[in-house]
């Protein structure tokens, strides 16, 4: 069985539908009060409601467990809020299901770029061998993850993952998380899935990877927003943050190796016409 921690967000969602499809026998484990309704309406899901910082509960859920893939995480905003929390469970779930796991079975860890800090002084294009830089709870917890995972004698793949883009009615936040004028680049909640699934077949090789978008991804802050809403025909005034944030432009050219991919930014602009000519905003 293969086990996907946090599999009731949106992107474990598509991981465990990409696992099924594969015909593979897959259990989630996840929080008792998340939405688990999308889940409980596949069919050959083994659930585990439960949580990663509680040992008893993880030893449950690794029972028979051939492979990990570990997306369970606190994220921003709520990771700043308490140091503590974050850690516990971003590093502490993360050992306790080391432990747990039979030993040698592969891992595929959900890091982030987050990790390499404020990068936005740099010219080129930022590679896995950047160095690694805390710079609030978050990117902590993930640099102290990545380092349980790649000491845990583990076969592992470690995913540092740029920020998640869906085809979908999203809210504008009160202020864009990142300036106007700051290189970013996203990836298509597909093609993230689609490089976790294939980072389990590179699991024994001890790789890391940046995952992202790629380069029609790769643009400014403020044309990212305005491309975005244009294409789903809605009206926005954005405000963006004052000063660079962790996002930039990844060298993916390692992580090519997983083909993942598969969705250009104008491929998803077209998703959002379709979307908004079907909630009437175009």
């Amino acid at each position: 069985m293969i086990l996907v921690t946090g599999g009731a967000g949106r992107l474990g969602y598509e991981v465990v539908k990409l696992l099924l499809q594969q015909g593979e026998e897959v259990g989630v484990f996840d929080l008792p009060a998340v939405n688990w309704s999308y889940l409980e309406a596949l069919k050959g899901v083994n659930l585990f409601k439960g949580d990663v910082t509680d040992p008893e509960q993880v030893s449950r859920a690794c029972k028979g467990v051939d492979a990990l893939i570990h997306l369970a995480a606190i994220m921003p905003p709520k990771s700043e809020a308490s140091e503590k929390l974050t850690l516990n469970v971003n590093v502490g779930g993360t050992r306790n299901l080391l432990r747990a796991l039979r030993r040698g079975s592969p891992v595929v860890f959900a890091s982030s770029i987050s990790v390499y800090g404020v990068t936005a002084s740099e010219e080129q294009r930022i590679g896995e061998d950047h160095p690694l830089t805390a710079h609030d709870n978050y990117s902590r917890s993930k640099i102290l993850g990545e380092a349980a995972v790649t000491e845990s004698g583990n076969p592992y793949t470690v995913l540092r993952i740029a920020p998640i883009t869906v085809a979908d009615l999203v809210e504008l936040p009160p202020i864009i998380p990142y300036r106007g004028e700051q290189r970013v680049e996203f990836i298509f909640v597909e093609d993230a899935a689609n490089a976790i699934i294939a980072a389990l077949n590179v699991a024994d090789d001890k790789e890391t990877f940046n995952v992202a978008g790629g380069d029609s991804w790769q643009m400014l802050g403020r044309e990212y927003v305005d491309r975005l809403y244009a294409a789903l025909g809605a009206e926005v005034d954005p405000r963006y943050s004052d000063e660079n944030t962790a996002v930039d432009w990844y060298d993916t050219s390692r992580s090519k190796r997983l083909a993942y991919q598969r969705t250009s930014f104008r491929q998803l602009e077209e998703r959002l016409k379709a979307l908004g000519e079907e909630y009437g905003l175009r």
